[in-house]
């Protein structure tokens, strides 16, 4: 596969070996972000049997150009799909085409189709209704919600573009999502979008009106069943991509079409590929012999090439980050002067796996494994070679884990900045299961939702586990009270562990001190990773005030993800503080010039 822009979108081609072609038509919003990695294994599958594939990101979202919740974007999202088959056409030759879109994709696919008929139409779990779609968002943003400390759900916005997960829906979006009825719309054009179409639901009722309006209008259409569609749509720790459901899709459209031989790509970039932005100039690239995938913005007005911020996946997710994070935090940055290189860790979005290497696929190895740490020192040292001399890693909650652990073992980082961190000790394996149960609110919010009447209630009908969160607050008691006796008896400094196998934050922090790292933790202050720093550094990590180079600062108003608009701007604010900190003018020494006592005279 090699990256392509085409008027200022980015997608991905996947070489095929025949006269077929795919455009996959991608889902909005948080669900983008958890099934970008399996819409991947899908593009591969048809390329495999020689179709040709193309991937892309609507403009304004994934790493195409514009903003989030623009104005238009249901209508522009259509009008891409158009411009991506005539770039898919251009590019291969190819003479067969189809539309195969997931979730709201499937939206976006059919009213395509509808203006320009293609050859074959594959609609994965369709949102049939809008009404249905956007009751599931506000079930999705509820969830959200309620897992929030009191306080932190209080300052949500109430005005403004509906948030879920982080991901903007302006009105005219939610007027345009709440206005599909696919089956309506086939039936108001009259004409058929395709020959053929598959429609895969999550379950199949008695009734499928979008199938009937398809076959009214002269399509050849059938429904199945997609399997284990609900494993599929998680968080991308969590998200199981459904093999079976994708191995259906991959018969129907190639057909009889033989397993091939695939025309490989020369080494890419085979030219000057670039994503223009008002503000940055953003450039695919390939970093070192490991082929890790990034994306380096620099901004249109940068006089040199000093500071750059190196962004870290969160969780097992893309480069692009939960809800588009990474690429908002990046093009603020650019507008501020600053670049930033936006990478994939092997195994993650884009990025190749490790060849030869058997990874557990359990939820805590997916996003703690260590390769994400490596591989961030290795965009590092990319870095540096193109001559940036400041190199600021950075992260949000596991993300920030592996900036830490970067900037320890990697001299080119000269900086840190970590959001939220949970963890300064790669965690065992866990089940989904088991991961899903030890997550828990913070001390600050337990005591905060001690006031709070749903909560006891929920207690009450057993929905939540008071002994096990009686056991937390044991165990952050007994590891406080540890930490205290080792702080008084400074056996944290008699250790002789390398720095590289650092797991306490004064270990990590004594690493990063001798280095003259410039490292700032950053926290929320109903997050639970402040208990674990709490737990090792006192209050507020007041410990840690003994390593210059290293600051904690908390925020009474950071989500975890920030996902609150007002959490990123106010982190975008402090990365923006920490390069005017590491590039502010040298102060000029003072020459004092005592005046004379009177007239000059000479000697």
């Amino acid at each position: 596969m090699k990256p392509v822009v085409f008027g200022s979108r980015f997608g991905w081609l996947h070489a095929g070996a025949s006269k077929r072609g795919v455009v996959l038509c991608n889902t909005y919003g948080h669900e983008y972000v958890w099934t970008y990695s399996g819409m991947r294994v899908l593009a591969e599958a048809l390329a495999a049997r020689g179709v040709w594939v193309l991937r892309f990101d609507y403009r304004g979202t994934g790493d195409s150009c514009g903003e989030d919740a623009a104005p238009g974007q249901y209508e522009s999202s259509i009008d891409d799909i158009g411009a991506a088959v005539d770039f898919l056409k251009a590019q291969t030759g190819i003479e067969h085409v189809t539309l195969c879109g997931f979730r709201v994709g499937t939206a976006f696919a059919v009213e395509a189709a509808l203006k320009r008929p293609v050859d074959d139409l594959v609609l994965l779990a369709p949102v049939v209704s809008g009404r249905t779609y956007m009751r599931e968002l506000s079930v999705t943003r509820k969830t959200w919600l309620d897992q929030l400390a009191a306080p932190l759900r209080e300052i949500q916005p109430q005005d403004g573009p509906l948030n879920v997960l982080g991901q903007a829906y302006g009105d005219d979006l939610k007027r345009s999502l709440e206005s599909i009825d696919l089956a309506a719309s086939v039936k108001r054009a009259g004409v058929a979008p395709a020959r053929r179409a598959l429609l895969m639901h999550g379950r199949i009722g008695s009734k499928d009106p979008l199938r009937d309006a398809l076959v009214q209008v002269g399509v050849d259409a059938q429904s199945q069943v997609f399997d284990d569609m609900t494993g599929f749509i998680q968080e991308s720790a969590f998200t199981v991509t459904p093999h079976a459901a994708f191995a259906k899709v991959v018969e129907w459209i190639a057909e009889d079409q033989p397993r091939q031989p695939v025309k490989a790509f020369s080494p890419w970039p085979e030219e000057d590929l670039r994503i223009e932005t008002p503000e940055a100039i953003e450039r695919p690239v390939c970093i070192g012999e490991e082929g890790i995938f990034g994306i380096l913005c620099e901004p249109r007005l940068a006089a040199s090439r000093n500071a750059v911020y190196l962004l870290a996946n969160t969780s097992s997710s893309s480069r692009v980050g939960d809800s588009r994070l990474s690429v908002r935090i990046a093009r603020d940055l650019a507008r501020r002067g600053i670049a930033s290189l936006r990478f994939d860790a092997r195994g993650r979005g884009d990025s190749p796996a490790v060849p030869g290497i058997a990874q557990s696929d359990t939820p805590y190895h997916r996003i703690y494994n260590p390769i994400a740490t490596q591989d961030t020192a290795a965009a590092a040292r990319w870095l540096s070679r193109q001559g940036y001399k400041s190199i600021v890693s950075f992260g949000i909650c596991s993300g920030g884990y592996h900036a830490l652990k970067a900037a320890v073992i990697e001299t080119a980082i000269t900086g840190v900045v970590a959001v939220n961190i949970p963890t300064f000790k790669q965690p065992e394996n866990k089940t989904a299961e088991a991961m899903r149960e030890s997550t828990r609110n913070s001390m600050a919010g337990y005591a905060a939702s001690m006031f709070e009447l749903d909560k006891w209630k929920a207690i009450l009908r057993g929905d939540k586990n008071l002994l096990r969160v009686l056991g937390f607050i044991g165990n952050y008691v007994t590891t406080r009270a540890r930490s205290r006796i080792a702080d008084a008896f400074r056996l944290d400094s008699l250790s002789h562990t390398p720095p590289e196998q650092a797991t306490t934050p004064q270990s990590i922090a004594r690493a990063l001190d001798a280095k003259g790292v410039k490292t700032v933790l950053v926290y929320g202050s109903y997050d639970a990773g402040l208990d674990v720093l709490a737990a090792h550094c006192g209050k507020l990590g007041t410990r840690l005030a003994r390593y210059k180079s290293v600051r904690v600062m908390t925020f009474g108003d950071i989500d975890h993800s920030l996902f609150n608009p007002a959490s990123s701007a106010r982190v975008i604010a402090l990365c923006e503080s920490v390069c005017k900190e590491t590039y502010a003018p040298a102060p000029q020494p003072v020459i004092t010039v005592r005046a004379p006592a009177g007239p000059w005279r000479k000697a």
